[in-house]
């Protein structure tokens, strides 16, 4: 009996630096039942010459005509391309490990009650050396995935396989430009909405950072405060979550990310970002003293600038 097909899909804009190792890490999987779906975004420099010189017949290789300025869409042309039972998400300058797609398709096989099984993966730099596990124990067991993901996003898309079938009931990647490098987040949590996830704890993806954003000798991804944007988002898409989460929690969780980030852009003397956030906290609570402290510290301090 034939191996079941993957589709892997990679969306590539300007990536020349990474994409070829990106997709040699796919052609390199063990599990080699796969096609490998490269949808270019009108790249400006020479990846589309990157992926032509890898001259395998698995790559299916569309360049668009016109950016579209908006990951979701190069990546929902993949999916519509996919002709798999299964499909797999990566980015352009992340990388897999040679058993990422022999493991979930395993686990997938032997665990049919989760449509889409996600691990573990090492954040790398902008050189390739690695740096920690993103994170490191925090990642949320096998099951009901919502509320987990609602307070943060613990899982990695570059991490993922899921059942044609579950994508096909979740549907697209939202290309609304208002969630513009977000949209990850919200399909996973639309995903989790209708469905239990399976975890593998073993490291199978490699998750690039540019050089700027890495915090230097912590390793740990509590050096950062939450995204307020996607918990906010949750909020404004509470209609998504099929009425499993009240908006009275959303609400508390995008305050919660709102008064992490005060406090994180006040202590490195950021205030006028603070004092975004203070504003931010008053706008879905206005009647709690905590968003008025923060607004009234950063205003203080900004002043003595």
């Amino acid at each position: 009996m034939a191996e079941p097909l993957v589709s892997v899909v990679v969306g590539v804009f300007n990536k020349e630096r990474y994409v070829g190792e990106c997709l040699r890490s796919v052609l390199a999987q063990t599990y080699s039942h796969f096609e490998l779906i490269v949808v270019d975004d009108a790249s400006t420099d020479q990846s589309v010459a990157v992926v032509r010189q890898l001259a395998d017949p698995r790559i299916r290789l569309v360049v668009r005509s016109e950016n579209s300025r908006l990951p979701a869409i190069p990546r929902n042309q993949g999916i519509q391309m996919a002709t798999g039972a299964y499909l797999a998400f990566l980015d352009a300058d992340d990388l897999w490990l040679p058993d990422k797609l022999a493991m979930q398709m395993a686990y997938l096989k032997t665990h049919p009650e989760f449509p889409l099984v996600h691990a573990a993966c090492m954040v790398m730099d902008g050189e390739g050396r690695s740096l920690h596990l993103r994170h490191a124990g925090c990642l949320p067991p096998a099951g009901d995935c919502l509320m987990p993901l609602l307070e943060h996003c613990w899982i990695s898309i570059s991490t993922v396989m899921a059942t044609k079938a579950l994508v096909d009931r979740v549907g697209l990647f939202d290309e609304d430009p208002a969630l513009r490098a977000r949209e990850d987040y919200d399909w996973l949590r639309r995903a989790a909405s209708v469905a239990p996830f399976g975890v593998l704890e073993d490291c199978l993806a490699k998750y690039r950072v540019a050089d700027a954003s890495i915090s230097h000798g912590t390793g740990n991804w509590r050096a950062a405060p939450r995204d307020f944007l996607s918990h906010r988002d949750a909020l404004r898409h509470g209609a998504r979550w099929g009425g499993r989460i009240s908006p009275g929690r959303l609400a508390e969780i995008a305050f919660g990310a709102a008064e992490e980030n005060a406090y994180h852009w006040r202590a490195r003397n950021e205030f006028g970002r603070a004092a975004w956030f203070a504003w931010q906290m008053l706008r879905l609570a206005p009647f709690r003293a905590g968003g008025w402290r923060q607004l009234l510290a950063a205003g203080l301090r900004r002043g003595h600038e």
